[in-house]
């Protein structure tokens, strides 16, 4: 069972070296996806065991995924994990999800913030986070209370029917709701998250213009995809 785990990083060269020495710590290999960083976030990374792929410049956290799920597939992996490369999200949480997808073979597993420390999340991004899990619940039955969470696992099965489209924040809706559209089964884990001093890399308007485009696409389409796969 080879365990994987991938590392969007954008200009994150202060809290990257411990996420990455952390991490090694539960898993087979690192892949850090480097996307146009300028302060040396790739080096850092390579230097302290990790695997960097560098994009010449900033495309997104989406396409870093679609890069990041691309070469653990190559690399045979049974488990991909994704966190995020700033320090909020704590790698000793890791076994929590290898448990979920080993003992209780859930495709999917995400990281809750709701079951533990949700107050501590700034409040924009709690009631955003909140609204667009219900609306995941509603129109597509996914089962979860933190669709913004980064903080997941997959399972090889399930990543080798998503597509990734969009470049952007809008792609992590996208990997949930073509896991659900295959069949897919979905768990979560309660998971703490740091707030410091950083800048959310999400710029609002445009992000959650991609969104909702997103999602209604996704809906509108929903009936044909379902023949095609039935």
């Amino acid at each position: 069972m080879k365990v994987c785990c991938i590392i969007p990083a954008y200009q994150e060269s202060q809290a990257i070296a411990q996420v990455v020495r952390t991490t090694r710590q539960y898993i087979d290999c690192v892949l850090v996806i480097d996307d146009g960083s300028t302060d040396g976030t790739g080096d850092i990374a390579s230097k302290n065991g990790a695997i960097v792929i560098r994009h010449p410049r900033n495309v997104g956290k989406g396409a870093a995924l679609r890069t990041g799920f691309r070469k653990a597939l190559q690399k045979g992996c049974d488990i991909i994990i994704t966190l995020d490369g700033d320090g909020q999200h704590d790698p000793h949480l890791i076994p929590r999800f290898l448990r979920k997808i080993q003992q209780e073979r859930a495709d999917v597993v995400v990281g809750s913030r709701y079951a533990t420390l949700a107050d501590t999340m700034p409040f924009l991004r709690k009631l955003s986070n909140l609204m667009t899990s219900r609306l995941l619940r509603i129109f597509f039955r996914i089962p979860i209370t933190d669709s913004q969470s980064g903080y997941r696992a997959f399972s090889k099965r399930i990543l080798e029917w998503i597509t990734v489209r969009d470049n952007g924040f809008a792609a992590e809706t996208e990997i949930l709701i073509d896991a659900r559209r295959v069949g897919g089964t979905f768990a979560e884990v309660p998971i703490s998250t740091i707030y410091g001093e950083e800048k959310s890399k999400i710029r609002a308007h445009r992000d959650i213009a991609r969104w909702l485009s997103t999602l209604f696409w996704s809906f509108i389409h929903r009936e044909r995809f379902t023949r095609q796969n039935e």
